[in-house]
């Protein structure tokens, strides 16, 4: 009965270990710059459905604790959820593998992960960036040649109404060219900067 005893408490204590260790690394993942709206809402729903589920470990856990003799400590769910790295789960300790002692679970190693990670979304970042700047410098240029021609083949009509349109496209381009210069000389003060791969 002991034995019986001590293995619905080492089971549910690796419950508990499993579904905290996932909530961390929700959190952690959560609060990374790289995380877009979608998978942030889809990371919350994930952390609501953690949070049932640690509340049924838990109740299984405690049930299982005051079992044993000596008794082991009780956890609320307060308690857990307070906790914001692996090394603050004390229980870790009387469970059959301590995970704190893995490489991983070392604060300086989580932070360097974290960095290394943080590295490669910016490499992707500056990919998908590189291809931004172009369509954009493309779409800058294509706009002024077509508003262009446009102001030119409405000038050329003989029709009252197409020169009257002209002097008003005319007007509303001049804001809009002055925005676009902006735009183009802030791409080439981009593509000047020391270590810019992309291609106007």
């Amino acid at each position: 009965v002991a034995a019986s005893g001590e293995r619905q408490y080492k089971s549910a204590l690796d419950e508990i270990e499993r579904l905290v260790v996932q909530r961390l690394f929700e959190l952690t993942k959560l609060n990374l710059m790289s995380t877009g709206y979608k998978l942030r809402t889809h990371i919350s729903k994930a952390l609501q459905t953690r949070s049932h589920a640690i509340r049924n470990a838990l109740e299984r856990y405690n049930t299982a604790a005051a079992k044993l003799k000596p008794p082991r400590e009780l956890l609320t769910y307060s308690s857990i959820i307070e906790y914001s790295f692996v090394g603050d789960f004390s229980l870790l300790r009387t469970s059959r593998e301590d995970i704190r002692l893995q490489e991983w679970a070392r604060p300086a190693v989580r932070e360097a992960m974290t960095k290394h990670f943080q590295l490669e979304r910016a490499h992707e970042e500056i990919i998908r960036l590189n291809i931004e700047i172009r369509c954009l410098h493309t779409a800058v240029r294509d706009e002024s040649e077509d508003v262009a021609g446009c102001i030119e083949e409405l000038t050329c009509s003989d029709d009252t109404l197409d020169a009257l349109l002209a002097e008003e496209i005319r007007r509303r381009w001049q804001l809009k060219s002055r925005i676009n210069a902006l735009h183009t000389n802030r791409l080439h003060t981009i593509e000047k900067t020391f270590g810019f791969s992309g291609v106007l």
